[in-house]
């Protein structure tokens, strides 16, 4: 059946040759040419297809040694794309005119292998007097379409003397030419795959590390170079080992002993979950070692923030309860005491200190009671917010606090960059700046200093309060807990007061933020929204 078509297909190819006047006689004499720019448009098109090919058709030329072959591969229009093989096997085609860019119909150029396989969409193989044209009667040509996409995109052509013809040689074509699609097919596959590796290497906000067997490192993404602090030329090549951290665990991983999931680490101040496994071959051996890192900084944030929030609502509960159930009682207390003090007449002394005493002492239980009745969360209509002037409540506050900075000599720089009015509680904002400006009174020696500013926040919208001492500071630990209820590096501190404050911003609307060095200072800042 296929010998049958394939003598149909050349007799009625000689028929229309015949009839557009081609003379068997006469040489090939195709006259259009593609121009370079579009041959070279149409070589980009099956770049893959061609590079492949070469190397297929380079080995095949060569296990016909001894045998001289012309390779020709064409696009799906038939269009000579690429020439190679034996020279002058080349030059005696290239001297009839069939070069790259010349198209190959058989109208111009005669019954050929390549339009016949084009159009049958099978092999195809032209032998001795297959040809049209009588200059060809010594040739063989063998031509195999190749598929692109599911579709035709061109075909492959082997041309060589029809003396050394061999049953094999089409066959040999084919299994060529199906190992061409293979291999591109993988090719495309590999391209694709390492395009989306490096969109996800490039953009992931995961640190990817990775090393080959002998603990040297292959691949590192941008995020990993950042948080490494590393340019890539200064990571890759070198042993994982001298990376601080993250190497232990990798060398470990590399020598078959552990691997990690979820383990905490800390790199510049911030926290990771790092995960390393080991990569193993086909052979179930490992190649090298794959590690990565998150930040978990942000979360670990918000869960302190949680727990703070669910302490404060404790505490708010039981702040609540305290004031039903002692307030009331110590008042009485109070006023008892005070009545018997006035009716109470002596000279002594250590009478009147007691009584100082006691007054002292259940003034101080009052203040604890009502600190914890502030750490619950009011409702909207107990934030009274009226138009208010930030810059005379800090007067006012300074002049409060007068005569205790007098007393260490403290020097006061007051400077109220901003004096118009915005809606706050008055006096809940007055009571944060009175904890605020006692911590900076606490922390400072005699003759220290503190500054008061009010100023416009050059990031957003919204005004800055930045009250900044140069007393004792604060350490790391302490700066990470300043926030939290009961904690306290003062003697007689209750750990309350600045842990409300951060409480009644919070409600406003507004942030606290506080930069502190030990032995060097502390700087709160308030922002409270304009509006």
């Amino acid at each position: 059946m296929i010998t049958e078509l394939r003598n149909t297909y050349i007799h009625n190819s000689h028929q229309i040759c015949f009839e557009k006047n081609l003379n068997p006689n006469d040489l090939p004499s195709p006259k259009d040419k593609l121009p370079e720019s579009v041959l070279e448009q149409k070589k980009r098109s099956l770049d893959y297809t061609i590079s492949v090919a070469r190397k297929f058709m380079t080995r095949l030329i060569s296990d016909l040694d001894g045998t001289a072959v012309l390779i020709c591969i064409t696009d799906h229009e038939g269009y000579i794309l690429e020439l190679y093989g034996d020279e002058m096997m080349k030059w005696q085609i290239e001297s009839l005119g069939l070069s790259t860019g010349i198209r190959l119909e058989e109208e111009k150029v005669g019954t050929n292998s390549i339009e016949m396989a084009l159009r049958l969409g099978q092999s195809a193989q032209l032998i001795g007097s297959d040809h049209f044209f009588r200059c060809l009667h010594e040739s063989a040509c063998f031509s195999v379409p190749f598929l692109d996409s599911g579709k035709i995109s061109g075909t492959i052509t082997m041309m060589m003397a029809a003396s050394h013809v061999s049953p094999y040689h089409l066959g040999l074509l084919q299994s060529a030419v199906d190992s061409i699609e293979r291999e591109v097919i993988t090719k495309k596959q590999n391209k694709k795959l390492l395009v989306l590796n490096q969109v996800l290497m490039e953009n992931s906000r995961n640190g990817v590390i990775m090393t080959n067997e002998d603990g040297k490192i292959v691949e590192i993404n941008p995020y990993a170079q950042k948080v490494l602090a590393s340019q890539n030329d200064e990571l890759c090549n070198r042993q994982i080992a001298e990376v601080a951290i993250i190497g232990e665990f990798m060398e470990n991983v590399l020598r078959g002993s552990e691997k990690y999931e979820d383990i905490e680490i800390s790199i510049s101040n911030k926290n990771f979950l790092f995960d390393s496994f080991p990569i193993y071959d086909e052979s179930n051996q490992i190649i090298g070692a794959f590690g990565q890192f998150r930040d978990i900084t942000d979360r670990l944030v918000l869960e302190r923030q949680l727990m703070l929030s669910e302490k404060l609502s404790a505490i708010g509960k039981i702040g609540a309860g305290l004031a039903h159930e002692i307030r009331n009682p110590l008042t009485s207390i109070i006023g008892l005491l005070a009545l018997l003090k006035q009716n109470f007449k002596t000279a002594d002394h250590k009478q009147k200190d007691y009584f100082r005493i006691i007054f002292s002492e259940l003034e101080r239980i009052k203040n604890l009671v009502q600190q914890f009745v502030m750490m619950a969360k009011p409702d909207q209509k107990e934030i009274l917010k009226t138009s208010v002037s930030l810059h005379a409540l800090i007067e006012d506050t300074l002049a409060l606090m007068e005569s205790d900075f007098y007393s260490k000599n403290i020097k006061i720089q007051y400077r109220p960059f901003y004096k118009d009015e915005i809606h706050i509680d008055k006096d809940k904002i007055k009571q944060v700046i009175l904890n605020m400006l006692q911590n900076s009174y606490d922390a400072v020696d005699f003759d220290g200093n503190i500054s008061v500013v009010i100023q416009q926040s050059q990031l957003d919208n919204g005004i800055e309060i930045v009250i900044r001492d140069d007393g004792y500071g604060m350490d790391k630990d302490t700066l990470e807990k300043l926030s939290t209820p009961f904690h306290s590096t003062k003697k007689y501190g209750l750990g309350l007061g600045l842990s409300m404050s951060y409480s009644i911003i919070e409600w406003h609307g507004g942030r606290i933020k506080v930069e502190s060095e030990h032995g060097k200072g502390t700087t709160f800042i308030i922002w409270l929204p304009q509006t």
